[in-house]
């Protein structure tokens, strides 16, 4: 075998996306190896010819980081060629671990509580001055340990053994032609040895953690020589972030077609994602901006009840359109009611621990803003925490929340490594969930990720199913997103939607704070389910109508009366917006022509001084058959320019937020409304800002003027 045929078959190794760590962790594993079978009197009497291992001598390089390459081959250039031996005795022991690591493919070191991290960031190394004058054994083994203190091999994923098996008996006959007979029997015993380690393991530990993890002690810091030029960090090729593509809401002719219905949506996560993005300096994607989760972000002043038996109040405001004087904007407001006595809540956290969720704004901020959720659940609650990486493991079995010092350590030890099963993660935590199920509580699964769904199933209609029966059943699912990179916005939403909870994007902790510690209880604790609105235009008074944002949220008007088709809930305390333009009859601004053949519409409606039925259905929890509350739309504005009334201020606030995300998606509809406009009607309209989310608003909407495209 010729240099160039070894290096094809690592060429072929490296497509299975062996992590920078991984091969770290296996030549370490050679150098251990290495020493304890003293390999290199072993090998010494086998090999007589050097020329049968010539190939090998570059091996030990090829393994190396390239700070290791480029350190020694300033130093023992000339010494290069001395010591064949040894290169090749090394690579011998490093082909055996290193097949083995390439079998199991990921390294994934993050699942189990006990488990140390292992970054991705290349090891940088000095070669100080003692080390000048060592052979070339001596600097080999000095540099090595400096890199990794300890190993631990995974022995417990019996489909890693299988591969490893595989791929050991293929480098096999690579090398046949220049090894020795006693190399194939390392190489196939090395799968043996895994069996054996996995085999004197307790059967309890083993149900227990499903899934053991590497890792190695962290490296000590270590300095790089003045002359020394680090290698760039490796990029993440493209963006991976997914949103799901909808045309937005055309205008329609209340002529053909004059009924509009959709489900309620009380997400947020949208706002927080566009925020960080302008945050950066640059626009988010336009599929990234769902008006309807801008504007119920904020929390409007509109009136509740407290009729347990009547859970929310509607509210209709009615006014001129800010950016068409001709057309009018319909707001329809809903406030669900506060809850006296918090219910009893069986939680259980699901947490991505894969690679991507490594840096410091995904699973470090995970485990405050959980920690903050803990102090906003009752003594009794009870809690467990699931994982997921390359395999899902319980982290910590239903604890109640008195106990929180010992949650509060769980959450600590998290360690972020590997790829992402997703879906084993999903029915691992539907299991808790249903072992602990309290018919007289909440029983939610929240679930913490970026979305990257890369391993397992990861078809969101299967997810989407799977996580419908379990609703069925009365378990719901929250989904908190992280980060960005591979944040996967349409899994997020679809898992959320039939999952009947709440999706919110966490950027910051402040965020967290407002998700998990002030809306609490909205977040939590349903008060209202499948709650569905329906609007009936009329003809007479109303010539087009188009509803801003909502378009995944779009029923078919006969799903209005089906019990059986799901739609969202309202939690204590809520407040839901939805905003229709309209164009009232014999206004210059309607876009669609009348047909001349149509029937003229109105010639025999005596409902001139209405604009519209509003129709909503809802359940109360645990009940399978909605209710019905109807509310006709006057035809007249319910404010006027110069009120002073909660409806005049939040009626120009929620215009402001609807403005700005129609800017944000190409302001096909606004006109000439630019953003100083959306800047003057906010700051009039800020109101008691007791959290300053508003004023925020207003430095976005500044933020955008200045922000580049992507």
């Amino acid at each position: 075998m010729k240099n160039s045929d070894l290096d094809n078959l690592f060429e072929k190794a490296d497509e299975s996306v062996i992590s920078p760590a991984a091969k770290r962790r296996a030549m370490n594993a050679a150098m251990a190896e290495f020493d304890k079978n003293n390999a290199v009197s072993h090998y010494a009497n086998i090999v007589d010819d050097k020329k049968n291992i010539s190939w090998l001598q570059g091996f030990l390089n090829l393994l190396r980081p390239s700070e290791y390459k480029n350190s020694l081959s300033r130093k023992n250039d000339m010494n290069k060629r001395n010591n064949t031996w040894l290169y090749g005795s090394v690579a011998t022991a490093s082909v055996v671990v290193f097949a083995g690591f390439i079998g199991s493919r990921t390294i994934d070191h993050a699942l189990h509580p006990n488990n140390l991290s292992v970054p991705d960031a290349p090891v940088q190394v000095t070669i100080n001055d003692e080390d000048k004058n060592l052979s070339n054994k001596s600097l080999a083994e000095n540099l090595l340990r400096k890199q990794d203190e300890e190993i631990v091999i995974d022995s417990s994923d019996d489909s890693s053994l299988e591969e490893a098996e595989v791929l050991s008996g293929d480098i096999s006959q690579e090398i046949a032609a220049v090894s020795s007979s006693e190399i194939r029997p390392r190489l196939q015993s090395f799968t043996g040895q895994m069996k054996k380690e996995r085999s004197s393991l307790p059967k309890s530990e083993l149900a227990m953690q499903p899934h053991i993890t590497q890792g190695i002690v962290p490296r000590s810091k270590l300095t790089v020589p003045n002359d020394y030029e680090p290698q760039p960090p490796r990029s993440v090729e493209g963006n991976r972030e997914r949103f799901e593509k909808k045309e937005i809401n055309p205008v329609k002719q209340t002529s053909e077609e004059p009924v509009s219905t959709f489900s309620i949506d009380v997400d947020t996560s949208s706002y927080s994602f566009v925020r960080r993005k302008l945050n950066r300096g640059v626009l988010p994607e336009k599929n990234a901006v769902r008006p309807e989760e801008m504007l119920n972000y904020f929390d409007y002043a509109y009136p509740t009840t407290q009729s347990k038996s009547k859970p929310f109040a509607t509210h209709v405001i009615v006014g001129d359109a800010p950016w068409n004087a001709n057309n009018k904007l319909l707001h329809i407001g809903i406030k669900g009611h506060e809850i006296s006595e918090q219910r009893k809540s069986n939680i259980v956290f699901l947490l991505d621990v894969s690679g991507s969720m490594a840096s410091e704004d995904k699973l470090p901020l995970v485990k405050q803003s959980m920690s903050l959720l803990l102090d906003q659940l009752n003594q009794d609650d009870t809690v467990a925490i699931v994982v997921y990486a390359g395999s899902s493991g319980t982290v910590l079995e239903p604890t109640k929340v008195k106990e929180k010092q010992k949650i509060i350590q769980a959450f600590n030890r998290l360690r972020a490594g590997g790829s992402t099963a997703g879906a084993a993660g999903i029915e691992l935590a539907y299991q808790l969930a249903e072992q602990n199920f309290n018919k007289d509580a909440v029983n939610r699964i929240i679930l913490a990720t970026d979305g990257d769904f890369n391993v397992g199933i990861h078809e969101p209609n299967r997810l989407k199913e799977f996580v419908e029966r379990k609703r069925e059943k009365g378990i719901y699912l929250s989904v908190l997103g992280f980060g960005e990179g591979n944040y996967n916005d349409h899994m997020m939403q679809s898992l959320a939607q039939n999952g009947n909870g709440v999706a919110a994007y966490i950027d910051t902790l402040s965020e967290a704070q407002k998700v998990l510690v002030h809306e609490a209880t909205s977040s939590l604790f349903p008060i209202a389910q499948d709650v569905k609105i329906q609007v009936e235009f009329n003809p007479a008074t109303v010539a087009e109508y188009r509803l801003i944002g909502y378009e995944t949220r779009a029923l078919k008007r006969e799903d209005f009366n089906n019990d059986k088709v799901d739609a969202g809930d309202i939690g204590a305390g809520h407040t839901v917006t939805a905003i229709y333009e309209i164009t009232p009859k014999g206004s210059k601004s309607t876009l669609i022509d009348e047909s001349r053949y149509a029937e003229k519409s109105g010639e025999k409606n005596n409902k001139s001084n209405e604009y519209a039925l509003l129709k909503l259905r809802y359940k109360l929890p645990g009940e399978k058959q909605s209710k019905l509350i109807e509310h006709i739309i006057e035809n007249k504005n319910t404010i006027n320019e110069n009120g002073n009334s909660w409806q005049q201020r939040e009626f120009q606030f929620s215009s402001a937020v609807a403005g700005f995300a129609q800017l944000l998606k190409g302001g096909k509809y606004t006109k000439q409304w630019s953003y100083d406009d959306i800047i003057n009607n906010a700051l009039k309209s800020r109101g008691d800002d007791p959290y300053g989310y508003r004023n925020e608003f207003v430095q976005l909407v500044r933020k955008a003027k200045i922000a580049k495209e992507l």
